[in-house]
């Protein structure tokens, strides 16, 4: 038996240190991220973004086995709670045409920089990689819809 030759204090810090371990999986400092999903489609968002975003800025997350690992799963839904504050494409219809306009331009800015999709995240998931090509078509589609926004808004739609 491990505890051979320990001492009451050894014994209990033990105990309390295995206790510690088997509640991990199941403490979620960041609420229960995992809880909130959805499979219906992202509307009026471009399929790059979808494909590139999706997994942090959306309800539409896939949760990877590792995402369910105690201590990593807190990094990944930290990352994923904060993403959706950002933005949440689930409910790009519901965001009002200055809201859209601004998480357009901040789109745009952040992917032509390559500062979005992270840099730690493509190392995981390298299908959300982008070329230059699809850098510069989002770019281009951030500044279309914002074209868009702007007319509709000097309509009055």
């Amino acid at each position: 038996m491990l505890t051979i030759g320990l001492g009451p204090a050894a014994r209990i810090l033990l105990c309390a240190a295995s206790a510690c371990a088997l509640a991990l999986p199941f403490t979620h400092p960041f609420g229960d991220v995992k809880a909130k999903s959805s499979t219906a489609p992202l509307a009026g968002v471009h399929p790059l973004i979808e494909r590139a975003c999706q997994n942090c800025h959306s309800e539409r997350t896939t949760w990877p086995a590792y995402s369910y690992l105690p201590l990593l799963s807190w990094a990944i839904e930290k990352d994923v709670a904060e993403g959706r504050e950002h933005m949440n494409l689930t409910h790009w219809d519901s965001y009002s045409a200055d809201e859209k306009g601004a998480l357009l331009a901040r789109i745009g800015t952040l992917v032509r920089g390559r500062q979005m999709p992270l840099p730690r995240y493509i190392l995981l998931h390298p299908e959300a990689r982008l070329s230059d090509e699809e850098v510069q078509a989002i770019y281009d589609w951030t500044r279309e819809q914002r074209r868009i926004l702007r007319d509709q808004v000097n309509r009055g739609e």
